[in-house]
């Protein structure tokens, strides 16, 4: 019998056929590819989640080396809102993403310095207008036909 159990890239419809077999609220989390430029999980995971009680967790928040440049357009954007907002890209990235009630994030870090910024992220607000414009720089897109991942 599965006590607590966590997932990793499930689907909406793969998300409900697990719940539907181990019960409701034995399944605690489902790890999914999630950043700014990887939003499929907004289509649908995220809602699953929701309705499941199970905790969306993101992986590689800051692209797995795909992390926007300020020599491309859309890392140029997100330059300008982290310094207005007095913060670094990243912080603005996993801000955007922990605008998603009970999202966790796990970013990688290799030194205590980006450690305590990552960690000081989940204390910051970039207000109404950035959001905004974060989906502006970079959309969503339309739902792909399978989950992406890693």
């Amino acid at each position: 019998m599965i006590r607590h159990a966590g997932l990793s890239n499930f689907d909406a419809h793969e998300l409900d056929e697990a719940v539907r077999l181990a019960g409701p609220g034995r399944l605690v989390c489902n790890q999914v590819l999630y950043h700014l430029r990887e939003r499929a999980v907004e289509h649908a995971v995220l809602d699953a989640c929701k309705r499941h009680d199970v905790a969306p967790v993101a992986y590689s928040p800051f692209g797995s080396g795909d992390f926007p440049a300020t020599e491309d357009r859309d890392g140029a954007g997100l330059a300008e809102i982290a310094r207005e907002s007095g913060l670094t890209m990243r912080q603005v990235a996993l801000t955007w993403l922990l605008r998603n009630e009970g999202l966790f994030v796990i970013p990688k870090t290799s030194t205590p310095r980006h450690a305590r910024e990552n960690a000081a992220a989940a204390e910051l607000d970039v207000g109404e207008l950035h959001p905004r414009r974060i989906d502006s720089l970079f959309p969503r897109g339309p739902r792909p036909a399978g989950l992406p991942m890693i």
